[in-house]
């Protein structure tokens, strides 16, 4: 909104089907009765819009899909960004070397509306030479694009690859030289100099009556009323379930209290090869929850047994079946450790428990067991859904390795916090039962 060009606005080339799409010479209404001008504000509101709409569905729309079926994804959308500012920067400095005297593209608008535009304009050249792609991703995204990667960006299956694969010649392509930064940022934001009119741009996110965002869209091809209300009605319906759940009561700590050794262990082929800024969150997510968890039971026994727990060994392992097995056997005193660890009373494993291809934690846990509990993850399975439906889809397992209670936990840092509450307190009297015989 710093600009507004009065020349036709036109696709880039590196869009597919640009040519095509902007291949026409009939006057539509759209370009006879509306100007420029106010076309540049509508289609940045269109703009926001979309970015909007796809950080309201961070989890649900992945880049590799957004790729594979319109060859361009939210990264495209930034570098787009960067392109546009790089063509503008070029237009004004053309102006300057003109001399300046408000004719150009471009150059009259600003005259007009900042009264002393050379300065300005020289001002609005150095932002948009310092703008790069970790600035522009950052709008896009809602936040910036290691953080979202962080928290939405999910494995791809095999399939998926495939799919991307094949659909490369719809792919946009983007010229990296053109994209690199030129130039140092301003000291002072060119949004203070107040160089357009105060027309806003912002696109409005759909919200539920709770404040969270909600993925319907304000421009479907359904009644959005309609869908509303059904949807305020599943939404208290979700809500009465979550408080039942909230309400359902919660085993206490068991008589003459335990001491438990915990094992921790984090299945992931990438946080198995570093591939994590952060590192591994999933692991350190058990080890909170663990320590909340204990907390609360021993805040409520009133002076009655307590529970101690210490995690004794931590590790991460990638997707592989044996390598999972051989920790297990480990931890669990079937086998001599490498380390002489000592053997754990429960192992927590987490990751790996959907349906991907290489989630194979179920797999492997089910070949060391010596028991197994079937019914107890479907148990916290269905408590989870409650609140969240997507916890029906984790193939988590538990049951005894020897001596050892080993339970698989799904690999969000969300997820796990969510079974935790559920599950360890029921664990501490199973363990109890086992250290009694």
């Amino acid at each position: 909104s710093t600009y507004i060009s009065t020349r036709p606005v036109t696709m880039s080339s590196s869009a597919p089907g640009a040519t095509a799409a902007a291949a026409t010479d009939q006057q539509t209404y759209y370009k006879s009765q509306i100007s420029p001008e106010v076309a540049t504000i509508l289609e940045a509101g269109a703009f926001r819009s979309l970015c909007a709409h796809l950080q309201d569905r961070s989890d649900e729309v992945q880049n590799i899909d957004l790729m594979t079926l319109s060859g361009f994804c939210r990264n495209c959308l930034a570098k787009w960004l960067v392109l546009e500012a790089r063509k503008l920067s070029d237009e004004l400095k053309q102006h300057e070397e003109g001399g300046g005297d408000g004719g150009g593209v471009g150059g009259s608008a600003l005259v007009d509306k900042t009264g002393n535009a050379k300065e300005k304009r020289a001002a609005i050249i150095q932002a948009l030479d310092a703008l790069g792609y970790d600035e522009t991703a950052e709008e896009v995204y809602g936040c910036t694009y290691p953080e979202w990667k962080k928290r939405h960006a999910k494995k791809a299956t095999d399939e998926q690859m495939e799919k991307y694969d094949s659909s490369k010649p719809l792919h946009a392509t983007h010229d990296k030289s053109v994209l690199a930064v030129r130039g140092e940022k301003p000291s002072v934001a060119v949004s203070a100099i107040n160089i357009a009119p105060a027309i806003s741009t912002t696109a409005t996110r759909s919200t539920t009556n709770s404040g969270k965002a909600s993925l319907l869209s304000n421009v479907c091809c359904e009644d959005v009323d309609n869908m509303k209300a059904a949807g305020s009605s599943s939404a208290s319906t979700s809500a009465a379930a979550a408080a039942a759940c909230l309400a359902r009561p919660t085993p206490g700590a068991p008589s003459g209290g335990i001491s438990l050794r915990i094992g921790i262990l984090t299945v992931s082929d990438r946080a198995a090869d570093n591939q994590y800024a952060t590192g591994d969150l999933s692991g350190p997510a058990v080890e909170a929850s663990l320590e909340k968890v204990v907390g609360e039971i021993n805040a409520a026994s009133a002076g009655g047994g307590s529970v101690s727990s210490s995690v004794v060994v931590k590790a991460i392992v990638p997707d592989e079946i044996d390598d999972i097995k051989r920790t297990l056997r480990q931890w669990s005193g079937k086998v001599e450790a490498e380390n002489n660890t000592s053997t754990c009373d429960i192992i927590i494993t987490t990751g790996g428990t959907g349906f991907s291809p290489r989630d194979v934690t179920p797999e492997a846990t089910q070949a060391v067991l010596d028991r197994e509990s079937r019914g107890l993850m479907g148990w916290v399975s269905s408590e989870c859904s409650a609140s969240q439906p997507l916890a029906a889809l984790s193939r988590g397992t538990a049951g005894m390795c020897g001596n050892t209670l080993v339970a698989n936990l799904p690999g969000s840092p969300a997820g796990v916090k969510q079974v935790m509450q559920i599950l360890f307190p029921v664990l501490i009297h199973a363990a109890k039962d086992i250290q009694a015989s």
